[in-house]
């Protein structure tokens, strides 16, 4: 005899995660209640709690699986070549409609470190490391002066990239994303030419 009852949701997860990410990048975490979630997702709230027991694990989890895919480790090739495509994956991650989630939790993780800190460090790191290898690899191959920082190249580039897209008002996001290629070089130019930068064999 089989046991009756209702069969289980297979998309519950994905929807749920889903509708989380969505909910917390409109009103973040001191907004963020289960109630809103449940009819977000079109779920009971004692599903939520019996699933995943409290807003607080449901979030963290939501985060591990929507934060922006890493940029494409590349060591070989041109500095400039590199940065632009790193440049680009993060500038395209923050033009998805759930770009502001990502940023959110960088800042409430400063705020809630118990809560987010553990959930971005791991990511963060694996950025930071792909990141400093394709500025090490520029250095042995002359591009940039020996004792160059990799941390002040990236924070240079990652830092004006996102101030500019935070300081773009929201009516013009989409001129910005039309004039994303332009930008990026732009971007990465300027900070190259602060550090000296010169192509490999020149």
């Amino acid at each position: 005899m089989t046991a009756r009852g209702r069969p289980p949701d297979p998309d519950l997860e994905t929807r749920v995660h889903a509708a989380a990410l969505e909910l917390y990048g409109e009103v973040g975490w001191a907004g963020f209640s289960f109630d809103v979630l449940a009819r977000r997702a079109h779920v009971g709230k004692a599903t939520l709690y019996g699933k995943w027991g409290s807003k607080e694990r449901l979030i963290v989890a939501a985060l591990a699986t929507g934060l922006p895919p890493h940029p494409e480790e590349k060591t070989a090739g041109s500095l400039r070549d590199n940065l632009i495509q790193m440049a680009g994956e993060i500038l395209d991650s923050y033009l998805e409609p759930q770009g502001l989630v990502y940023l959110r939790a960088q800042i409430e993780a400063r705020v809630y470190p118990e809560l987010f800190g553990q959930a971005l460090e791991s990511f963060q790191r694996e950025r930071i490391r792909i990141g400093r290898a394709v500025v090490v690899a520029a250095i042995d191959r002359g591009e940039l002066p020996a004792g160059t920082s990799p941390a002040l190249v990236l924070d240079a580039v990652a830092g004006i990239l996102t101030s500019r897209f935070l300081s773009t008002p929201i009516g013009q996001t989409s001129a910005l994303a039309a004039r994303k290629g332009a930008l990026v070089e732009e971007i990465v130019d300027f900070v190259l030419s602060a550090v000296h930068h010169r192509e490999s064999g020149s």
